[in-house]
């Protein structure tokens, strides 16, 4: 297993809504482009708007159904268990929305987050917010 540094005391770039776009499309040469534009910024890790729940790059890949992008940005850095606006983990918001895994290459993308160490729930020392998770 490959444990990367974390980024945890850098503010998250904003991810501007054209690379959103990109991301949903499959353009990899272009969501490539923008990461590799400023590399001193872990725009790997980027993240939507505050309006938009702060959804990861991957998270959007992972929408998506873009597993090459999804492993492009795993190789990048991106936070396998970063959590969104709302708490949740790649992995969680996979199997909380069941139209996530009824479509595409759903086991596929559960393996590829899991060989990437996810977890359903990033919170291990946290128990603060194991009470704020419904179901």
């Amino acid at each position: 297993m490959t444990f990367l540094q974390g980024n945890n005391d850098k503010p998250a770039v904003t991810m501007p809504d054209y690379i959103a776009r990109a991301i949903g499309k499959g353009d990899i040469k272009g969501v490539l482009k923008w990461i590799n534009a400023n590399r001193s910024s872990d725009r790997a890790n980027a993240v939507s708007s505050a309006e938009a729940l702060s959804v990861s790059a991957l998270t959007y890949a992972i929408i998506s159904d873009r597993l090459e992008l999804m492993s492009l940005l795993l190789q990048l850095g991106a936070n396998v268990n970063f959590r969104d606006g709302r708490g949740f983990t790649a992995m969680r918001l996979l199997f909380s929305h069941s139209e996530l895994l009824a479509t595409g290459n759903a086991s596929l993308r559960v393996r590829l987050l899991l060989s990437w160490g996810a977890t359903f729930f990033s919170d291990a020392g946290r128990p603060e917010l194991k009470r704020r998770m419904y179901f």
